[in-house]
């Protein structure tokens, strides 16, 4: 409710039963964004630590079935960033590799030095 209101309403943008159909390219999609930012300080006390208390509380829960574990906002990116700390750089697929030494031929520039 509070995307429909912010990004919809207040955004003068479409909201609810209003927003388009993602396949219904013939339709201008209005979508709206709000961008929010807020200083937990200026409420209760304690934020850092009750937080924490709930992202540990989450991940306790009982997974998924077919899941082992449960993931809470910025786990799977911390996973990612210390995979890239450990291999030395960001893991690209071979594709894009030669895709893009591709383009560098064309343009005349130097290809991608991998490691």
């Amino acid at each position: 409710m509070m995307v429909e209101i912010f990004c919809g309403i207040l955004g003068d943008a479409s909201y609810g039963p209003n927003v388009r159909k993602w396949r219904e390219p013939g339709r201008i999609a209005n979508l709206g964004q709000c961008f929010v930012a807020i200083n937990p300080d200026a409420f209760a006390p304690g934020f850092r630590d009750r937080m924490s208390d709930l992202m540990d509380h989450c991940r306790g829960l009982e997974p998924a079935a077919g899941y082992d574990r449960v993931l809470v906002a910025g786990d799977p990116e911390r996973a990612h960033m210390q995979e890239c700390d450990e291999n030395g750089g960001i893991p690209y697929p071979p594709n894009l590799i030669e895709n893009m030494n591709k383009i560098a031929s064309t343009l005349g520039v130097e290809p991608l030095k991998t490691v």
